[in-house]
């Protein structure tokens, strides 16, 4: 039985040591209380942190990555759809 953190659920390969850093997980929890686990596009409860900003191999080491404006806290149902490019919603919209 595999055991995975959570950036192995959507990180691609390039970016598993960076969500496997206590760095991260420390701002990870920061952006989860500072959204009050809440998910930013449908309100329902956050688990998970979302770039806005795509981290991409040249940038996972900037401000990109660790930047808290470009973070901000998602359900999983929200994010998967989001990465999937399942999602209706545009950047910039969110509801309340």
């Amino acid at each position: 039985m595999s055991v995975f953190s959570i950036g192995d659920i959507m990180a691609k390969d390039f970016s598993r040591d960076f969500y496997n850093t206590n760095t991260w997980k420390d701002l990870r929890r920061q952006i989860l209380r500072r959204d009050l686990y809440t998910c930013q596009w449908c309100g329902a409860r956050a688990n998970e942190v979302h770039h806005i900003i795509e981290l991409t191999p040249e940038n996972i080491g900037t401000d990109i990555a660790y930047n808290i404006e470009n973070l901000i806290s998602l359900c999983h149902q929200c994010h998967t759809s989001h990465h999937k490019g399942l999602s209706d919603l545009q950047e910039g919209y969110i509801f309340n």
